[in-house]
């Protein structure tokens, strides 16, 4: 594992920006097993509601839907204790479809909902960025699970995040694979802001280091036929492959280089961190290196304490996503105790305020951008499984 160290704090700013806000009707349902009450948002009485959303259906709905398996069984262990302060803990769900035109749309339904005190979630850096300037105007604290782009960075003074950033995992990853001995790389990356900036971030670190990129190519999200892009890649007799991308195409690009004859090492990022991964890439994905921020092999008595919980519940083992988002849920509710209070202001006052706390992907704690400080994990597919190196 890597520890972050950073430099200087980016200063928190404040985007006063007014949020266009389409006319599309999205639906949110209340997920719990008792009806809440509707004065959430007050400092007493009635069910604590939290807000969730992400992307639940479509191609990369996987995220999303592994994020909800971690709030599901952090509320339901939280209810069980007592909830907050007394007071029951329900969730209200909604579907951004990955589509950054829905973000300010389901953020203005959760503003509009005073009994919201927070929201979880977000698949997608660009469904968050659009949705922000409608949380700066009504003050709803968001801790986002999966969204990584720098741009979040200091974006707003109620945006906090704990997962860690592209810029920093792309680096760490890049030393990482430079210190494993792989000298030369070809890099794949998807034509997008999350495959551009983790790419560049993994290029440049690899390169100070004293590694080679002998090739940097794009492809689109959808992508089907990779044999091109991988002709070009070989062509260069590199040491090893990285993928900047999500799963689905990772699992395709790795299939394919197989099937070309190659069996150099495969690299890819937290975005092909997904059971998915596997089911769709087989054998061809086996040995591929990641990183991530957490593994259910970790071994500290909190992760293991979770995983047998989740599978308890769930009757598998969980991934990334689901132990980060049962931490965001966690700290929301820590966060809530400490303020004393469900009021807006006074929750973020208090997320900003958090500092080691003690999650099951480790340690939490935010910097003046809202941007989490902790450690990485790398982690290497084994029989079909992650599995920390």
């Amino acid at each position: 594992m890597i520890r972050r160290t950073s430099g200087a704090r980016p200063a928190r700013r404040l985007l006063v920006a007014g949020a266009a806000v389409a006319a599309l009707s999205l639906s949110l349902a209340a997920c719990s097993s008792d009806a809440g009450a509707s004065d959430a948002g007050s400092s007493s009485g009635g069910d604590i509601a939290l807000g969730y959303t992400a992307t639940l259906t479509g191609d990369f709905a996987s995220y999303g839907l592994e994020m909800r398996e971690g709030v599901d069984l952090a509320v339901e262990q939280i209810n069980a204790a007592g909830g907050i302060d007394g007071r029951q803990v329900t969730i209200v769900s909604a579907d951004d479809e990955g589509s950054p035109a829905n973000g300010p749309v389901v953020a203005q339904q959760f503003c509009d909902d005073s009994s919201i005190a927070a929201v979880l979630g977000y698949s997608f850096s660009s469904v968050a960025l659009a949705a922000l300037p409608v949380y700066d105007q009504c003050g709803l604290p968001v801790v986002a699970s999966a969204v990584t782009s720098p741009e979040l960075t200091g974006a707003s003074s109620v945006f906090f995040r704990d997962v860690f950033t592209d810029a920093y995992q792309g680096a760490a990853m890049g030393e990482h694979v430079y210190d494993g001995g792989t000298k030369k790389v070809a890099v794949l990356y998807q034509q997008d802001d999350y495959g551009q900036g983790v790419s560049e971030a993994f290029s440049t670190a690899f390169e100070e280091a004293g590694g080679t990129v002998t090739s940097s190519q794009a492809y689109q999200l959808g992508t089907v036929d990779f044999a091109t892009l991988i002709n070009t890649a070989l062509a260069d007799s590199p040491d090893g492959v990285f993928i900047g991308g999500f799963y689905t195409e990772a699992a395709k690009i790795a299939t394919q280089l197989r099937s070309s004859g190659s069996d150099l090492p495969i690299y890819g990022t937290d975005g092909a961190v997904s059971p998915d991964l596997v089911s769709l890439g087989g054998d061809s994905v086996e040995g591929m290196t990641v990183y991530s921020a957490f593994s259910a092999a970790a071994g500290t008595p909190a992760a293991t304490d979770f995983v047998a919980a989740f599978n308890e519940k769930f009757d598998k083992d969980p991934s990334s996503w689901a132990a980060l988002a049962y931490d965001a849920t966690n700290v929301v509710a820590q966060a809530i105790t400490d303020a004393g209070s469900t009021d807006r202001a006074d929750v973020a006052t208090a997320l900003a305020a958090i500092d080691g706390f003690a999650g099951v992907t480790g340690d939490i704690s935010f910097d003046d951008g809202g941007d989490r400080l902790g450690e990485l994990v790398f982690l290497k597919v084994d029989g079909g499984a992650f599995v920390a190196e």
